[in-house]
């Protein structure tokens, strides 16, 4: 059974009458996941109906107003790299959600749905290993294969969070608005907030994201590691934001790494190791150097500290030689996105 509620108060009255019930937002891992039993945190969980939001006014627009930024939960990962305001004021942003899967994914992929995507784990995926995210009492990854598990190991489950997305938004310390309820009052918490959990994602309905204004100055740079260049999870991934006075000296500096941890990552080692200092390459590689600070690897995810710290150097590089973002943009109306 579908459900196509009309409002955010419908769609979490749904869920609340219908404990194995999903909300559906592009759905491309939703469907997936039901597909394999794994509809809920637990198997015994009977399969409830999809409450799909398409139906929901307002929940796909973009609107860019100043210099902040408000994208609602239904925005296609699409839409956001297309988006002049996006791409010119925050451009790791989008620059991330242009990277990922291919054309078709990113058509219909909404940012909500990927910040609240399941792990990527093979053991969670397959229906008959019962793991910790589950209901079950065991990590089979760290009994078996984890070559893309995470090389931070701060939680019971070994799988890194899934979501680039989270990763980007988390450098420019984006909010996320959620709905915990019907008649509840929405509450924005910054996104790495928001995810410290060992569920998929935040508790509620996630209703919109929102970006805060850039740096004056910032240049920045999104730069991921992995097997192949399209269509492919990230070994590694890395967004940067610097700012640098007029004496090459580094005054701010953000960066955010995915697909190491439980959940995206700001490297505070790294910025502190950068700001203050000139933007020489021995400074670089110094402050890179720290990437991998406090990293506790797996039997085979030895190689991701080193290839974080190397990530982490070249997304410097680039974001050095990357343009300065402009502090406003004028938008046609005509071409914009609604």
């Amino acid at each position: 059974m579908i459900v196509f509620p009309k409002t955010i108060d419908e769609a979490l009255a749904a869920l609340q009458a219908h404990p194995g019930a999903e909300l559906r937002a592009g759905g491309t891992d939703l469907q997936d996941r039901r597909h394999l039993q794994l509809h809920a945190a637990h198997q015994d969980v009977e399969l409830g109906p999809i409450v799909d939001l398409r139906d929901v006014p307002g929940l796909d627009l973009i609107a860019a107003e100043g210099q902040q930024a408000w994208i609602g939960g239904l925005a296609t990962l699409q839409s956001i790299a297309d988006h002049p305001a996006i791409s010119g004021l925050w451009p790791g942003v989008a620059q991330a959600c242009g990277a990922l899967a291919n054309p078709q994914i990113r058509a219909v992929a909404t940012i909500a749905g990927n910040l609240m995507q399941g792990p990527r784990c093979w053991y969670y995926r397959h229906p008959d290993y019962r793991c910790l995210r589950k209901g079950g009492d065991t990590c089979y990854a760290r009994e078996g294969e984890h070559p893309w598990h995470v090389c931070f190991d701060s939680s019971p489950c070994a799988a890194p969070h899934a979501s680039t997305v989270a990763m980007a938004l988390a450098a420019y310390d984006a909010e996320v608005e959620l709905v915990a309820a019907p008649g509840a009052a929405p509450r924005r918490l910054p996104v790495l907030e928001a995810l410290a959990t060992d569920d998929p994602g935040p508790g509620g309905l996630i209703t919109a994201v929102f970006l805060p204004a850039p740096w004056a100055l910032e240049r920045s740079a999104y730069v991921r590691a992995s097997n192949r260049s399209r269509a492919e999870w990230a070994l590694v991934e890395v967004s940067v934001r610097l700012v640098l006075d007029d004496d090459d000296r580094i005054t701010a500096a953000a960066v955010a790494a995915g697909a190491v941890a439980p959940k995206p990552l700001r490297l505070q080692a790294v910025e502190q190791a950068l700001v203050g200092q000139r933007a020489r390459p021995k400074t670089l590689a110094e402050a890179a150097a720290l990437a991998s600070r406090g990293a506790k690897p797996l039997p085979q995810t030895a190689y991701k500290p080193g290839l974080l710290e190397g990530t982490v150097l070249t997304a410097l590089e680039r974001a050095l030689t990357a343009p300065i973002t402009p502090t406003s943009i004028t938008i046609d109306p005509a071409g914009a996105t609604p």
